[in-house]
């Protein structure tokens, strides 16, 4: 469970997330070179999102598809959504998958909030700001998880995110946002352990910068640190 949101700040749209997990993984950030350099989030258990040199980024949250099927990790697709110069390409390779996605996807100029199962796919272009959870937005709304007290938990924090994006203004705002803990340990953008997931990391993408400011451990109380591509 996460919470993903964007914001445009000085004419450029910033990407930000929480990433809950139920057990502790390892995650860190890494360069990869090749066809078109990238920089990565990454966990060892095969965890991938990120943005590359031409300023496309994406972040992503889980989303099970209703009715229940197999589908294909997203991570699995994600570094050849990666190698694409412009973001209609990089759609496009969403939108052919069989994967589940549940994700915002910018070019720090656009940005869009993507929703796939292996049937089904939306998009919405977002004007200044954005939030999602685990959720469908414009999807099947019985798309997520079965548990009543995870999908009110996901609902809550899609409440909350868009309640307080709209005030974020800088770096320092985006921070504040991931921190944020009303409705904790269950129902907040930060959650804590007693939640079904905790938050085990957070980053930040600055797309024209091509930067990501990532956070190893809870961000309420760990340090955001810079990473240039």
């Amino acid at each position: 469970m996460c919470t993903l949101a964007a914001k445009k700040i000085n004419n450029g749209f910033l990407i930000f997330k929480t990433r809950d997990l139920k057990q502790k993984a390892k995650t860190k950030v890494v360069k990869e070179t090749g066809k078109v350099k990238k920089l990565l989030i990454v966990d060892e258990n095969g965890h991938c999102e990120g943005l590359n040199e031409f300023g496309i980024g994406i972040i992503e949250a889980t989303l099970k598809p209703y009715p229940p099927i197999k589908y294909p990790d997203s991570s699995l697709i994600t570094r050849r959504l990666l190698n694409k110069k412009s973001i209609e390409e990089a759609l496009e390779v969403i939108k052919k998958s069989r994967c589940s996605f549940n994700s915002i996807l910018s070019d720090g100029q656009t940005a869009f909030i993507v929703e796939k199962t292996p049937n089904n796919f939306a998009i919405t272009r977002l004007r200044d700001s954005g939030v999602i959870a685990n959720l469908s937005l414009k999807l099947s709304k019985k798309n997520g998880s079965k548990l009543k007290e995870v999908r009110l938990a996901s609902k809550t924090r899609l409440l909350r995110g868009k309640e307080i994006v709209k005030n974020i203004n800088n770096l320092n705002d985006i921070k504040k946002f991931l921190s944020d803990k009303k409705g904790h340990p269950l129902y907040s953008i930060c959650r804590g352990k007693e939640s079904v997931s905790e938050t085990r990391c957070a980053f930040i993408y600055d797309l024209k910068a091509r930067e990501i400011f990532f956070c190893p451990t809870s961000p309420d109380q760990g340090f955001f640190a810079k990473h240039s591509l």
